[in-house]
């Protein structure tokens, strides 16, 4: 998600919110669960109220800011949104109408002052990227039964005190979240481009991890190398289909409930 993505871009506080819940993992599946259980509603209220003119209180909406992770600045913006689509008459709109443009203005000239951007900077995802784990404890977060440091250091087999490090990382850059003092998955998220310097190091640390697995065989993993001769034009074929082959999956993966997980390593090269 680019720095442009601020609650500070959006006039209207239901087109922001779900801009965020598509940017989510899983493109934002089960998210509105997830607020309704945030904020003490029906999955139902909280549908109506993102898909049609219902509206959030701003008492509903200020737990909303926190479920967001955003901060002082970004809350006001969000609770002057709601007020705005709120106002009943021309004279009331057009003054939060005002106030809209000044907080847009002020966001313009301050933003580096902004405490949370939603993408990680260059040096955070150094961090991120470095080891395994911090990708493996976000992605348990997600799953009911992982939702401390105990549970998730003996999922991994890492000691406690190394998994609280990583949490508190992953807090801290929102990656993450405590909801009454569970582990869950955060606003921030990040993506590395395909010539990021970091991208090596990503690739090596699950297939380092997958290596691992490989001496433990389990019915559950799957494993296969199979170098081959061929023609260059069906290496090509191969090489082509390989990305739409990923996507298929991850698009059968979106929707599916947070029960597991697993890792999809990839190679296909020229020796």
């Amino acid at each position: 998600m680019s720095k442009t993505f601020t609650v500070f871009a959006f006039n209207d506080y239901k087109k922001y919110f779900n801009a965020w819940v598509d940017l989510q993992p899983k493109q934002g599946y089960g998210e509105y669960r997830r607020v309704a259980q945030a904020l003490s509603l029906s999955t139902t209220m909280v549908s109506q109220v993102f898909k049609s003119e219902k509206h959030l209180s701003l008492e509903m909406a200020a737990d909303l800011c926190d479920y967001l992770g955003l901060n002082e600045d970004e809350t006001d913006y969000f609770l002057l949104l709601v007020e705005f689509q709120k106002a009943g008459s021309f004279k009331l709109r057009a003054k939060l109408e005002r106030q809209i443009k000044k907080s847009q203005e002020k966001s313009a000239k301050l933003e580096s002052k902004i405490k949370k951007d939603i993408e990680l900077s260059e040096t955070d995802k150094g961090i991120y990227y470095s080891s395994w784990l911090y990708q493996a404890t976000r992605l348990l977060s997600d799953i009911e039964s992982y939702n401390d440091a105990e549970e998730i250091s003996q999922r991994l087999n890492v000691p406690k005190n190394q998994i609280i490090k990583v949490m508190q990382f992953l807090i801290e850059t929102n990656l993450c979240r405590r909801d009454k003092g569970k582990l869950k998955m955060g606003p921030a998220i990040t993506h590395l481009a395909a010539g990021s310097p970091i991208v090596t190091r990503h690739h090596l640390n699950w297939r380092v991890r997958g290596y691992q697995h490989m001496t433990i065989p389990e019915e559950k993993n799957f494993f296969a190398t199979v170098p081959m001769v061929l023609s260059e034009s069906l290496a090509e074929k191969i090489r082509q289909e390989l990305p739409q082959l990923v996507q298929n999956i991850l698009t059968e993966v979106a929707p599916s409930p947070s029960e597991t997980v697993r890792c999809m390593n990839i190679d296909f090269f020229e020796f």
